[in-house]
């Protein structure tokens, strides 16, 4: 392997480059090589990466981060090897899932460390690497890519321009003639703070950032997601504070002092709700009977079809209905009517939402046993609170709950939900990745499925119990839904400058710090992003956002479909350039998207000019 150095500028050679090698792009770059001996036979071919960080791991599995930090998937539910159950047209490379290959104890009896995931996705990248066909040589440049040039220079680029790779180390640029580009989640730049105040963030958990926080003081966090689960983790564990089982069972946090006060708060105002506890024994889920692929791609290709319209209930109609399997089964005592019955009605009354919800009144007596979405989303919709008790009694109620409906015996449910929504999403993905679902209707599908989000992509249980005895120690305290943020500037009369957090749900309460903690990841537009690169291509019109027919920004960049090409200000398709944007990591056994697509990434970069 060759590191930093540049090919021949003038070479006849073909020249790829992979921009960002963590887990995505380190996927393509094995399927890359799987494909080279049908594709490309022994014909001399150079393979750039690009990135700062070691290649496989990336920036967010770096193996020198805390090992406080988890994973949020189980490690056998992790895979990097596409097995037999992936149906591509390039051949598959059995290999182990995460459990399967560390020889670390798993946290929580399911989860791995990310910095032993980032071991992981190293030695994936060194196997695959190791094992190329001798006709590639690979070109490791441990640097970022700030720009991406249109040369003069005759090559293998189907427009007949070679690209020019622009690097901020200092390197001679390098020519390719096709480029991917998989930096992950780039963030956003940082906005500066006023002086005398601290931000902290937008992006993943910084160490070296938060070790800044004297201990004892305020802190308002923005944000009640993974990321705000990892700051919280350092913060007060990773500064020695400890937690204890009492005799009851409840977990207790012992501080250790040094901790600062968390006031901390989102739009919907709670924290994810934690992944369900694995159940013993698990059978592979069913597949979806209403909302398959079949039946969704069949309704899309009906004139003036609209995800709105014509998915989306079937969508709602799929999660209700493995709802209730899952509680007649596991919960006959709370229904008054046999399944049977209840199944083929509900198959009947199935585009019929208020039909549907009358047969679950009838059929399940209890509100609470009922699937409310809306009551599940947005727990605190609408509610006010007389002080800040109140709120905070309401609070550590909530969390124990729902660690209650995701923990104990009767999480089956709960499991059927997060099982359902992980298969609609994939179906959502396929039509999505495939082209069966329009450009322009890609923003409003991605941001119905946010519910999915929400409710399926949470820390493993032990990190929301955790959560609920910091709660109760008064390390955290939750400012509200709706949490809005302002700055007060420096008084006359000396008073500091600070950040101001309040909620509408407790109007007459105002929280109060020096220091703010965006504890979230953002997707900005382009011309805003962390990224050197991405704002560079933005600038010049080589990349653009993507709009519905009224001009409202999707939130995506304007991409040529299942192909991932993007399309410029000028409506012109770079055929030459991949958008390859960040994925969860592939379930064994499942034929991933995630395989399949990075399989068509590869034969594209492959095949004829």
């Amino acid at each position: 392997m060759n590191s930093g150095q540049s090919n021949n500028p003038v070479s006849p050679t073909r020249s790829l480059c992979v921009i960002g090698c963590g887990p995505r792009g380190a996927s393509i770059v094995e399927r890359i090589l799987a494909n080279v001996p049908a594709l490309y036979g022994d014909r001399p071919l150079d393979l750039h990466l690009v990135d700062p960080y070691p290649p496989g791991a990336g920036r967010t599995w770096r193996t020198d981060q805390p090992g406080l930090l988890w994973m949020n998937s189980a490690a056998e539910h992790v895979t990097m090897y596409p097995d037999e159950s992936v149906t591509c047209a390039g051949p598959p490379r059995p290999g182990p899932t995460t459990a399967g290959w560390l020889d670390a104890p798993l946290h929580d009896g399911a989860y791995a460390a990310r910095r032993d995931q980032g071991r992981y996705l190293r030695h994936f990248f060194e196997t695959v690497t190791r094992d190329r066909p001798t006709s590639v040589r690979l070109f490791l440049h441990r640097a970022r890519a700030v720009d991406l040039r249109r040369t003069d220079t005759d090559g293998n680029s189907p427009s007949g321009r070679r690209q020019q790779v622009i690097l901020d180390s200092g390197q001679p640029p390098f020519l390719a003639d096709r480029v991917v580009l998989a930096q992950g989640h780039t963030g956003a730049r940082a906005e500066p703070a006023p002086s005398g105040l601290t931000r902290i963030g937008p992006g993943p958990a910084d160490p070296d950032a938060l070790e800044r926080i004297p201990p004892g003081a305020p802190v308002l966090v923005r944000g009640l997601g993974l990321v705000f689960i990892d700051c919280l983790v350092l913060l007060t564990e990773g500064r020695g504070g400890r937690y204890d089982r009492t005799p009851d069972g409840r977990l207790r946090y012992l501080p250790s002092g040094r901790e600062p006060c968390l006031h901390a708060g989102s739009r919907r105002g709670v924290p994810l709700p934690p992944k369900p506890a694995l159940l013993p024994a698990p059978s592979a889920p069913p597949a979806p009977r209403f909302a398959t692929l079949d039946a969704c791609r069949a309704l899309l290709a009906r004139p003036g079809a609209s995800f709105t319209r014509d998915i989306w209930p079937l969508v709602l109609a799929e999660l209700a209905w493995c709802h209730y399997r899952a509680l007649f089964t596991e919960q006959p005592d709370r229904t008054r009517m046999t399944w049977d019955d209840f199944d083929a009605q509900y198959a009947v009354l199935l585009t019929d939402a208020e039909r549907l919800a009358k047969l679950a009144r009838e059929a399940v007596p209890d509100p609470a046993d009922r699937l409310d979405l809306e009551r599940l989303t947005a727990p605190l919709a609408g509610l006010s609170f007389p002080d800040a008790d109140a709120l905070q009694r309401h609070f550590h109620a909530h969390l124990a709950a729902v660690l209650r409906s995701r923990t104990g015996a009767a999480r089956g449910v709960a499991t059927a939900l997060v099982d359902a929504l992980a298969r609609l999403g994939t179906v959502i993905e396929e039509l999505w990745r495939s082209g069966d679902l329009p450009p322009d209707q890609v923003g409003d599908a991605l941001a119905k499925f946010t519910l999915g989000t929400y409710l399926s992509s949470g820390p493993p249980p032990l990190r929301a119990e955790q959560l609920l005895a910091l709660a109760e120690a008064g390390m955290v305290t939750f400012v509200g839904p709706d949490m809005r943020v302002e700055i007060a500037e420096a008084g006359p009369t000396g008073e500091p400058a600070r950040f101001r957090a309040s909620s509408p749900a407790l109007p007459d309460t105002v929280h109060e710090a020096t220091v703010l903690l965006d504890a979230r990841l953002t997707e900005p537009d382009p011309a805003q992003a962390a990224d050197p690169l991405l704002r560079a291509l933005t600038s010049r019109g080589e990349l653009v956002p993507a709009r519905t027919p009224d001009g409202t920004p999707t939130g995506q960049l304007h991409l040529s479909g299942a192909d991932l090409h993007p399309v410029d200000a000028q409506g012109v398709e770079h055929t030459d350039r991949i958008i390859a944007g960040p994925a969860q990591f592939p379930r064994p056994g499942s034929n991933a998207v995630y395989f399949r697509q990075n399989d068509a990434i590869a034969r594209s970069l492959l095949g004829a000019d």
